[in-house]
């Protein structure tokens, strides 16, 4: 038989003989493979899921208050893991948690179900800004100019004149916590209005802008 006489079928006869297989009416199993593909699909967004949980993430500006340095629809990528391995530093541009809504104004309102019905409730904005004050620091500004711990800072990178607002100043910097601009500074809601931030709050460091495509790279060239 043309079979058991052709050395390369033999050893398909043999394994025919051995395994139970046969080479012939063999088929691809597309459930298997649907299978496979399925599985592959899943781990692919668990491990997206994860990376955007705790290390990269990220985000669209929104607004100028960052202006010259970050455009509004600028997409940055944010390392969330830096953090845990050190504390922020002056000159960062970090993102932060900041809530917002009336209740936190009005306390009693939380437990007068009529009265906070008629208040926005609270809700946990992310913002974008850069660290000016570290836990220690005196923060200061006098005649449009910045001071840290009695010195002027030589700023390149602002827009605008640098003024108070409603910030009672000079001010130190608590423990735990940081203060942070905009480098727009006349168009700029930050810790001059909403006071310091906890550290806790801060979701990680800009690093790089990835889209427009055209400035692709990190954000501190």
């Amino acid at each position: 038989m043309e079979f058991a006489n052709n050395p390369g079928n033999r050893d398909k006869g043999n394994k025919f003989d051995k395994f139970g297989i046969n080479y012939e009416n063999e088929k691809p199993n597309y459930f298997k493979e649907t299978l496979k593909w399925i599985l592959v699909v899943i781990i692919s967004i668990l491990i997206a899921l994860v990376l955007r949980a705790f290390v990269f993430e990220w985000v669209i500006v929104q607004g100028q208050s960052m202006e010259n340095t970050l455009y509004n629809r600028q997409v940055l990528l944010v390392n969330k893991i830096g953090y845990n391995f050190g504390p922020p530093k002056r000159g960062e541009i970090i993102v932060f948690e900041v809530t917002e809504g009336n209740l936190d104004y009005i306390p009693i309102a939380k437990n007068i179900p009529i009265l906070a019905s008629l208040i926005p409730p609270q809700n946990e904005v992310d913002y974008i800004k850069r660290v000016i004050g570290l836990p220690g620091d005196e923060i200061d500004i006098i005649n449009g100019s910045l001071y840290v711990n009695g010195i002027e800072q030589k700023e390149t990178y602002v827009k605008g004149s640098t003024t108070k607002q409603n910030f009672d100043l000079p001010s130190n910097v608590p423990e735990n916590k940081v203060f942070v601009m905009g480098d727009n500074r006349e168009n700029s809601k930050d810790s001059r209005e909403f006071g310091f931030v906890d550290v806790d709050k801060i979701k990680g460091k800009a690093v790089f802008r990835i889209r427009p495509l055209k400035e692709f790279g990190s954000i501190y060239d």
